[in-house]
């Protein structure tokens, strides 16, 4: 059975699954606690994601990819001993939700909104897409040999104007996402058409 997940419940609505927490480490422990209550034979994360310009808000991605941003290392003020690897989407999950999505993206999960232009720059170098939590959840799937996949609605450019971009878009770029998966697996949503 394929569940969903997303950082808060608005996110998820009435998709079968649980909101895992907002940030990496809270991702990370609730996603870990709901595969092992549910044991899904897949997980899909579904939310709200920041673009660095290569997708426009309103579009809806899935992720091939997740990175984790290394944050201070990236800007020269420490060093990160064993960074983590990428980690990659199950190829059937992507190839399930591409007909419903607009493209597929590298996402970069990251601990802070980014809002100094520098910092988004050099973010930008990595991936498309930006999002606090897939590769916390995507982290804790391979931990537990659960197949996963990412699909955001982008609905916001990342960068200063970031946080009312995306308290004016969060709705419509949930409910898209939302919609994709519906799609893609058949599930019925109230309120997505």
């Amino acid at each position: 059975m394929i569940r969903f997940c997303a950082a808060v419940p608005s996110e998820l609505a009435d998709l079968p699954g649980a909101s895992v927490g907002v940030g990496p480490v809270r991702a990370a422990a609730g996603t870990a606690r709901f595969l092992a209550t549910e044991r899904p034979n897949a997980l899909v994360l579904v939310g709200t994601a920041g673009t660095y310009g290569a997708h426009p808000p309103g579009t809806v991605v899935v992720a091939t990819e997740v990175l984790l941003d290394p944050d201070v290392a990236r800007l020269g003020l420490g060093y990160v001993p064993l960074p983590p690897a990428p980690l990659r989407c199950d190829a059937g999950l992507v190839a399930s939700v591409r007909p419903h999505v607009h493209a597929e993206a590298r996402v970069l999960t990251v601990s802070a909104i980014a809002n100094d232009p520098t910092l988004v720059t050099a973010r930008a170098h990595d991936a498309e897409i930006e999002h606090m939590e897939a590769w916390a959840v995507a982290w804790a799937c391979a931990e537990a040999g659960v197949p996963f996949v990412a699909v955001l609605g982008v609905s916001n450019a990342v960068g200063p104007g970031a946080h009312a971009q995306w308290r004016a878009n969060r709705e419509v770029a949930e409910a898209a996402a939302r919609a994709a998966v519906a799609a893609a697996w058949t599930t019925p949503v109230r309120g997505v058409g």
